[in-house]
């Protein structure tokens, strides 16, 4: 493997406190991993109770609960994440040495797994520019609109990353610099711990798509006679694997995208509303970065939800086309129909109520779309 195997989703995870190389995914640095969810704690009532105080203020209102979801989706997918831990370790490992198996066994083998990995790699890394230009955004803004108001104005106005009733005064300059930075690093451990549980999704599903692949290659290995038996046996257990592993990742990310994707439509009809709305704040610059990152990260697991889908039931497929049916024997025939209907039960990653895919990606842009309608009847 290359060095960027796995380094996206590595630098990540080690950012904000596991250490990947361990097959638990041991919490390296619990109190730097604590101190990143106080920052999101600490922010999101301050925004949820300046949101409230003027609820006819519907710009402000969805202006502030847009990223108050997005802190206590981060925060939820990290707790999630410290729980299941374990579970995620053993699946990590476990493709790392399928995947290094899968490399010695065949050239064509390692080339797929390769391929599979540089397309995590678009993935991963157009979501974590994302999340960084909104890092970047919250640091560069206020410093902006303030150094525009001493330009026009000859005083420097104190502008925070977001907009909150803090318990300190931030117009006085010995609190607005600790609020500044504490804002930037609330906002910076939204933008980690989202980066470290989508990236790593990212790659899961990609990996577990490599395993499917490698079980066509299989299939298109041309076999002797004395060895049909043992490669149906190797196929079907190969096919199982791959089956059990979808499940495994379905199963550990069940509950982060039930509440992902019951919390995205209203993220992005706030958001949006809040740019359908004329007007100029220092937090516009931030919600637009926001806004474009939000919508590649629910992009991507319902991409990777549909990819994982589609190559699962490609399988039958390609036990029809590698197979020898004229000549082959009925009890045999039997066996590998059987794998075949199998397949046409596609892997998917569940929600509990809903399957991620890109059918769902739709229903969320358009109940958005539905959200953000109702919102500028209100606001008219």
């Amino acid at each position: 493997m290359d060095s960027r195997y796995f380094a996206v989703q590595r630098r990540a995870l080690e950012i904000v406190g596991f250490d990947p190389s361990t097959r638990q995914l041991k919490l390296k640095h619990p109190i730097w991993a604590g101190i990143l969810v106080l920052s999101l704690i600490s922010h999101n009532w301050p925004m949820a109770v300046y949101a409230l105080q003027d609820l006819t203020d519907l710009t402000r209102l969805t202006d502030n609960f847009a990223v108050v979801m997005q802190g206590s989706l981060s925060t939820f997918k990290f707790l999630a994440f410290v729980v299941k831990r374990r579970r995620i370790g053993s699946l990590i490992h476990r493709l790392h040495q399928l995947n290094e198996e899968g490399s010695r066994s065949s050239v064509r083998g390692k080339e797929r797994i390769l391929e599979e990995n540089q397309l995590d790699r678009y993935v991963s890394t157009a979501f974590r520019n994302a999340a960084y230009g909104v890092i970047v955004a919250s640091i560069i803004a206020p410093m902006l609109i303030g150094l525009l108001g001493y330009m026009r104005l000859g005083v420097f106005t104190p502008t925070t990353p977001m907009e909150f009733n803090f318990w300190l005064d931030e117009k006085r300059a010995i609190f607005y610099w600790p609020i500044y930075f504490w804002g930037v690093l609330g906002v910076a451990a939204a933008a980690w711990l989202a980066i470290a549980t989508d990236t790593l999704f990212s790659w899961l599903i990609h990996n577990v798509v490599a395993q499917f692949q490698l079980l066509e290659l299989e299939l298109s290995k041309e076999q002797r006679d004395d060895q049909e038996e043992l490669h149906l046996v190797k196929c079907i257990n190969r096919h199982r694997l791959a089956l059990e592993l979808a499940e495994e990742l379905s199963s550990i990310f069940a509950e982060i995208v039930f509440v992902k994707y019951m919390l995205s439509y209203l993220q992005l009809c706030m958001l949006a509303f809040r740019f359908s709305r004329s007007g100029w704040s220092p937090q516009v610059p931030f919600r637009a970065t926001f806004l474009v990152a939000v919508f590649i990260q629910l992009s991507s697991y319902c991409y990777g939800g549909e990819y994982l889908k589609q190559q699962s039931l490609a399988t039958s497929e390609a036990v029809y086309a590698h197979s020898n049916w004229p000549e082959m024997k009925p009890q045999r025939r039997r066996l590998w129909q059987m794998i075949m209907m199998r397949a046409q039960r596609p892997a998917k990653i569940f929600g509990y109520m809903f399957n991620v895919d890109l059918p769902l990606l739709l229903w969320v842009t358009r109940t958005a779309g539905s959200f953000l309608a109702l919102l500028r009847t209100f606001a008219s």
